[in-house]
């Protein structure tokens, strides 16, 4: 006669436990740490995905992460792709943050967990980070060198030459026009400042001026 067994007193399925696949301890979860290599013309993407204690898991992101610092910036699409990559191994970070230090096994078979090594900002890639930091900066500048010059509120003498408004001067720059014929027609006058910008070019400005 077949037996038949209430659903909430039949026996609970089976839990997996993980165990780290370097060092045998516990507890551990299966994780992937990426990488990024630029070669300008080219790239190449790294992957290093198993099964790993907090300690394990550590030693393995900060290898990963420190290698893209340094390799993964050089091509057009890498400096595009290297800050995702780097975002992708800081969550793995925060979930290693969630586990607990790792235990031997009960059976003996564990190994001395893979030595994490210095924090990623402790190490000498991180200076990695300049690359795009100097980049960004670069482009920035250049983008300021192109902005027009702003001189409101400078002074001009009689002859409009640019002077120091502490001293004797005839009036006030009061905005910056596109041409001659665009200052209003109050205005006591306009200046010129003619100048090269960063690419050679030969650029003159038009101040409309005002009482001084």
């Amino acid at each position: 006669m077949t037996e038949l067994i209430p659903s909430h007193l039949s026996a609970p399925a089976p839990v997996t436990a993980y165990r780290c696949q370097h060092c045998a301890s516990s507890p551990a979860e299966q994780m992937t740490f990426r990488g990024h290599r630029g070669l300008i013309i080219m790239m190449q993407f790294l992957k290093d995905s198993g099964v790993y204690c907090r300690t394990c898991g550590l030693a393995v992101f900060r290898t990963m992460t420190s290698r893209t610092l340094v390799q993964g910036w050089w091509g057009y699409g890498s400096f595009v792709i290297t800050p995702f990559i780097l975002l992708y191994n800081l969550l793995g970070r925060l979930r290693l943050n969630k586990m607990t230090d790792p235990v031997p096994a009960a059976d003996g078979t564990s190994t001395a967990p893979w030595h994490p090594g210095r924090p990623v900002y402790a190490r000498p890639t991180i200076a990695g980070l300049l690359v795009p930091l100097a980049l960004v900066g670069a482009f920035g500048i250049a983008l300021l060198s192109d902005l027009p010059n702003d001189r409101v509120g400078e002074c001009v003498s009689a002859d409009a030459r640019f002077v120091d408004c502490d001293g004797p001067h005839a009036a006030v720059v009061t905005r910056r026009a596109d041409e001659r014929g665009n200052c209003p027609a109050n205005s006591a006058g306009y200046a010129e400042d003619t100048y090269r910008d960063r690419r050679g070019l030969l650029v003159t400005d038009v101040y409309c001026l005002g009482e001084g």
